[in-house]
């Protein structure tokens, strides 16, 4: 199963009793201890956002791909592999060494669903995303081979190119942000290199407020692609486009689905689907994506049955060029 290309996804399986899996003694539980590990032997982090007692799939992706020796051996010889752990039993909370180090990192990294696992330097910057995938271990180091062969060059251009940005002068400074604009605008809307690109991006929103230049309107379609979910950013994206006849609403409500880290955000993202809806979706895709998500999320924490198959037939009829997304579509609306 290929991951969401939008930071979404409460873990939905059935609830797995608490003790069903162990993190070990091969996966550090403290983010700083890895950090000071990783820099000393000059690796590079393996961090996966989990919930070991209760999340379904991330109990699959440590059964599947973490617990072999296939993966451990390959991963360690680059990466010091961290679990930061978001348990629901008393037990298992109380194994965890600093639970709110563990909620800064999650707010930190934007972390919208379970598992969600980062590739990153000892000094925190993120090459690569993932989460749970089919195929054993063999397949994972595969993957991770190549988020690593990928996003590393990306990481040095998005530094030198942001740094480019914060030292230019004013006459140099919309040159600089195009650059800046160019390269965010390259990368998937879910990529974990677009984060040190936010707040540049940011400049070109500020610096046209009529958008007269075209800048506030560039820069607020990649921001909300992104998931930054802000109330200026949105009530901006309701002002300049209230019928989504330019797709921009539904990259509001793009992103506030991306922001959701509650029952009650997901609850409030839904009215904002809802009325959304009516003005159709010009990117069908995204349509599938929000649909899709609403369904898991109705059949998982929402705990609506009606709500499942009414946003999975909203999803399918959007439709989707990923046939392992409608299988696994209609596995949630078949329960």
């Amino acid at each position: 199963m290929k991951q969401l290309t939008l930071a979404l996804g409460l873990c939905t399986l059935t609830a797995i009793p608490a003790g069903a899996t162990s993190l070990g003694e091969t996966w550090q539980a403290d983010f700083d201890v890895a950090a000071k590990l990783a820099k000393e032997q000059g690796k590079d982090l393996l961090v996966d956002f989990t919930g070991s007692d209760w999340c379904g799939w991330c109990i699959k992706l440590h059964e599947e791909v973490f617990d072999h020796d296939a993966f451990l051996v390959a991963a360690r010889e680059q990466y010091i592999l961290v679990a930061l752990d978001f348990p629901r039993s008393d037990e298992a909370k109380a194994k965890v060494p600093n639970p709110e180090r563990n909620d800064e990192l999650k707010n930190k990294y934007k972390i919208g669903g379970f598992p969600s696992v980062l590739l990153m330097t000892a000094e925190g910057e993120v090459f690569g995303k993932t989460g749970y995938r089919d195929g054993g271990p063999e397949k994972y180091i595969e993957n991770m081979a190549k988020l690593r062969s990928e996003g590393r060059p990306v990481l040095e251009k998005t530094k030198r190119i942001v740094g480019a940005f914060q030292a230019a002068a004013e006459p140099e400074k919309l040159a600089a942000w195009q650059a800046v604009m160019d390269l965010l605008e390259s990368l998937p809307d879910s990529s974990a290199l677009a984060a040190p690109l936010i707040e540049p991006a940011r400049w070109g929103f500020n610096a046209d407020p009529k958008n007269e230049k075209g800048l506030k309107l560039r820069a607020l379609k990649a921001l909300l692609s992104r998931g930054e979910a802000d109330e200026e950013l949105l009530s901006a994206g309701r002002e300049l486009d209230p019928k989504n006849e330019g797709g921009l609403l539904e990259k509001v409500v793009q992103a506030e689905f991306s922001a959701v880290r509650s029952d009650e955000a997901a609850q409030a993202a839904r009215v904002s689907l809802d009325l959304l809806t009516p003005f159709g979706f010009r990117d069908t895709e995204l349509g599938f994506q929000l649909n899709f998500t609403m369904c898991r999320w109705c059949a998982g924490p929402l705990d609506d049955a009606e709500g499942v198959q009414s946003y999975g037939a909203a999803a399918k009829a959007c439709g989707t060029k990923e046939k392992e997304m409608l299988d696994f579509l209609e596995q949630v609306m078949n329960g």
